[in-house]
């Protein structure tokens, strides 16, 4: 138990940004509401990833994920999400305003009239249910059609069909038949997939989880049209979480680093003539927090920026992307899909 106050405190924590000493106090705050199946679950998986590594280490482990699972505050999603997500999808149509791009406010429920909509399919696991964000406008779905709107300059209608806790076969089960009666309806031009956390948590092997993967892939492209798009979020290194602490950060890191190469082996292996997939690289938050010039940051003010701290890319909870964390990596997918274009007209001349 000393041994783990003490990782806490600093000493044996890691600290993988400048600006980490910013960071609030973790409480369960208003978006907090138990989920005991889920924390039950992920209790689980956390004491499973730190046995069979040595007495000393696995008490040491074991106590650390205890207490996260301890104290980490299990945050909602918002309304209507997963399975009772809006079934014609949200539209942003506001596309280009400082407002929209800042804070959100740029959907609606399908009224029928939106014509020459893009139309683009989230599906994966708890950041695209949402979790931790109190609107799907400022949720990862949202923000990545915001970002697709201004770039496309159109309205983009757009679906979020995730769940907390899902592997890639949990995502395969129940998340694709979600996709494929949208796309009987809609004819969906991109399709962004999260997936590969839990894989982590759970502990598999890089082999099931490139198994798994590969299957979820085979039931996407099955699900669409080969002009579809397929973008795929790139696995999150573990040791850059902040409410990890060292040494356990570092045993979930490389488990995150190992299914991320597989992942990009999965992907680079495609057949040629499928559905174009790629992944969107999610950069370092310690690599550009202090960037004020960062052109990712472009919808922010000068004191904005000058104010920018780690806590501002996560919820609550410090794991879940919320707030510039998600307007951030709404960008670098919609960046992701114009060089997909870009590689794709490239080839055809």
């Amino acid at each position: 138990a000393f041994l783990f106050h003490l990782s806490r405190s600093g000493n044996f924590r890691h600290q993988s940004f400048t600006n980490v000493g910013k960071l609030h106090t973790m409480t369960s705050g208003k978006m907090s509401r138990p989920r005991r199946k889920e924390r039950n679950s992920m209790a689980t998986t956390l004491a499973k990833v730190a046995t069979g590594v040595g007495s000393f280490a696995g008490i040491l482990l074991a106590s650390q994920a205890l207490y996260v699972f301890a104290t980490t505050p299990c945050l909602p999603p918002p309304d209507n999400s997963g399975h009772r997500f809006e079934e014609d999808g949200l539209v942003v149509t506001n596309y280009g305003t400082n407002d929209a791009r800042k804070n959100g406010k740029n959907e609606h429920r399908n009224s029928g009239d939106e014509i020459n909509c893009f139309n683009l399919v989230l599906i994966g696991d708890s950041p695209v249910e949402g979790v931790g964000n109190k609107t799907h406008s400022e949720a990862l779905g949202g923000r990545t059609a915001q970002a697709f709107s201004n770039m496309l300059r159109k309205p983009v209608r757009y679906w979020s069909f995730g769940k907390s806790g899902l592997t890639a076969d949990g995502i395969r089960v129940e998340m694709t038949p979600l996709l494929r009666k949208t796309a009987r309806k809609y004819d969906i031009h991109a399709i962004v997939v999260s997936c590969g956390v839990n894989n982590v948590l759970k502990g598999d092997s890089a082999a099931l989880f490139g198994k798994e993967l590969d299957s979820l892939i085979d039931s996407i492209t099955a699900s669409c049209p080969i002009t579809t798009s397929i973008i795929m979020l790139e696995l999150i290194d573990f040791a850059y979480l902040p409410f990890l602490p060292w040494p356990l950060s570092k045993l979930l890191s490389w488990r995150s680093t190992s299914l991320q190469k597989e992942m990009k082996a999965i992907v680079d292996d495609r057949e040629v003539g499928r559905n174009h997939v790629e992944i969107a690289s999610l950069p370092k938050i310690s690599d550009f927090l202090n960037d004020s010039s960062n052109i990712l940051f472009d919808h922010m003010k000068q004191e904005e920026k000058d104010a920018l701290q780690l806590s501002d890319f996560y919820a609550d909870d410090n794991f879940h992307p919320a707030g510039h964390g998600n307007i951030i990596a709404g960008k670098i997918i919609a960046n992701t899909y114009r060089n997909m274009k870009d590689q794709s007209a490239l080839k055809a001349r």
